[in-house]
């Protein structure tokens, strides 16, 4: 996993591989992304039609980007739910401040909107994600790697 600062000042947490289908599926992207979804089933403005797709992902579940797992349905589902690219996974940005620029269109990164919701469904703690206790264990190790690097 990795970060970026956004153009407008957003911390944003990113994928150092793809996730879903015919991808690396590196546990913490993973662990990120399925929290994302778990998220997002929670979060207002979800899709009432998206939401139990969203809620049948478990952060921390084993993924391997089978069809028939529910992190794989999860993004399928949201790609055609948004349209665009509908290839069954997660990409890395790889330029971040033009790709947050297009936030509302309609072929932003998937992470954007992914983290935006994690945001949303934590304003008083983002960016730490380890502190609810849904978080599974590598993203959290992973959360704190990165923002709290010398813990002693």
């Amino acid at each position: 996993m990795k970060v970026f600062v956004s153009s407008t000042g957003r911390f944003f947490f990113n994928l150092s591989a793809n996730v879903g289908v015919n991808s690396p599926n590196k546990k913490d992207d993973v662990e990120l992304v399925q929290f994302a979804y778990f998220a997002m089933s929670k979060v207002p403005g979800t899709s009432p039609a998206l939401r139990p797709v969203f809620a049948a992902v478990k952060p921390g579940a084993a993924y391997t980007g089978a069809a028939n797992d529910p992190l794989t349905q999860a993004i399928i589902a949201h790609q055609r739910d948004r349209g665009g690219t509908q290839d069954g996974h997660i990409s890395v940005i790889n330029n971040p401040s033009v790709q947050y620029s297009a936030a509302d269109g309609p072929h932003v990164f998937m992470l954007v909107r992914l983290v935006n919701n994690i945001f949303d469904f934590m304003p008083d703690d983002y960016p730490r994600l380890d502190k609810h206790p849904s978080c599974p264990a590598e993203l959290k190790r992973a959360v704190r790697a990165i923002l709290l690097p010398n813990p002693g």
